[in-house]
């Protein structure tokens, strides 16, 4: 989801979290300020029995019962309020910030009241959401690798939605229709998480999976058991195979996910085989829901915090012939009109989500509409 850059609560809470809190600042948020600062702890850190310092406490009056209720009330009497309105309450734990308190605004007022009225305790949250939420376009490689580590720690990605499911039958259903065969084939799958699409290639040769996480590495061997399939840490801009050591790349999902993109399309041309094919899908940038929020006149959002970068087609097309490769097929993944478009996204999200003829007329879609505003675009590469 995108920001609500359309609510002016959540708009003016935001502006002014921004005119005052620095990079390295410790800020407690609702998850979805993760687009507004670098790195939002959410309300589930209060519950840590030493919770961390916040330098700013950014408060929602109707989530209040997500935070702990002796932190919530600490803060409530010791942090100074220095923004307030009908939504928010932002609280500052920096002294030398020269701002005002807002302790007398009937909004803090309010908020004080909805604290006294609160249970006095309650358990901490069930999520496999990550607490601490980092915005993956600000780390170096390091930062991103232990990031990722964690991520998987607590499970990685779910496929818990109707959409998840059919969306990710039809990156299946694609690599069938564009592979078609890959018996004999020596494959390297990059950037290969939990090993996903491995099953795919059961009679190739030999599949590689590499990944930047060990914890992906490890939960990928623990889940693929077939002799010619193994797994290995690796930096997808410097692998470590010699040139020319494959026939096939497959890069699913993961785009999106890498520091340079470019330098990682360079090390593919160089070990892939002449001939060789790449299949990749792509976060698209210019994905119909993101020109209808353009359109708007809201902010162009990426797709989730793990985005780094997205690319539309002919950024896409670039990448390919630069690596040399020229362009044998492609395709469009699922199309979005509404997804993440600030005010029309939470009316109908669950319809998205889990209504099967929805689902389906947008797996449709994205076909007919094809790589250039589908929500992701499958792409099929030939070395030269």
């Amino acid at each position: 989801m995108s920001f609500p850059y359309d609510d002016p609560f959540w708009t003016s809470a935001a502006t002014f979290l921004s005119s005052h809190a620095r990079p390295v600042d410790r800020v407690l948020a609702p998850e979805l300020f993760w687009r507004i600062v670098p790195v939002v702890s959410t309300y589930g850190t209060t519950f840590a029995p030493q919770p961390p310092v916040y330098d700013w406490m950014v408060l929602h009056k109707g989530e209040l019962e997500l935070v702990e209720r002796q932190f919530l009330t600490r803060i409530a009497q010791e942090a100074v309020p220095v923004f307030a309105n009908e939504v928010f309450v932002i609280f500052a734990d920096v002294p030398d910030r020269n701002l005002a308190s807002v302790r007398e605004s009937e909004h803090v007022r309010a908020f004080e009241e909805i604290v006294k009225a609160l249970p006095p305790a309650q358990a901490p949250p069930v999520s496999s959401a990550p607490l601490v939420i980092r915005n993956f376009s600000a780390m170096n490689s390091a930062e991103l690798r232990e990031a990722m580590n964690a991520f998987w720690r607590i499970g990685g990605y779910e496929y818990v939605t109707l959409r998840d499911k059919v969306y990710y039958g039809e990156v299946d259903t694609y690599v069938d229709e564009f592979i078609e065969d890959a018996r004999d084939l020596e494959v390297l799958d990059l950037c290969c998480g939990d090993g996903r699409v491995i099953p795919k290639l059961q009679n190739a040769r030999r599949v590689i999976g590499i990944d930047l996480s060990d914890e992906a590495v490890r939960l990928a061997n623990e889940r693929n058991s077939s002799p010619n399939h193994s797994f290995q840490a690796m930096d997808a801009e410097a692998l470590t195979f010699a040139d020319a050591s494959f026939d096939l790349v497959l890069f699913v999902d993961a785009i999106e996910h890498v520091l340079d993109a470019e330098k990682v399309f360079q090390e593919i041309g160089r070990v892939i085989r002449p001939g060789g094919r790449l299949f990749v899908t792509v976060a698209n940038r210019a994905s119909l829901n993101q020109v209808m929020t353009r359109k708007m006149g809201f902010p162009e959002f990426k797709t989730n915090y793990q985005h780094i970068r997205e690319f539309d087609m002919a950024e896409t097309r670039r990448l390919f012939a630069d690596a040399g490769f020229s362009i044998e097929r492609e395709g469009g993944l699922f199309l979005f009109p509404y997804w993440g478009v600030p005010g029309v996204d939470q009316q109908v999200r669950h319809i998205i989500d889990h209504d099967a003829e929805v689902v389906e007329l947008h797996r449709l879609l994205g076909r007919a509409v094809g790589a250039e505003h589908a929500y992701c675009s499958v792409v099929l590469g030939r070395k030269i």
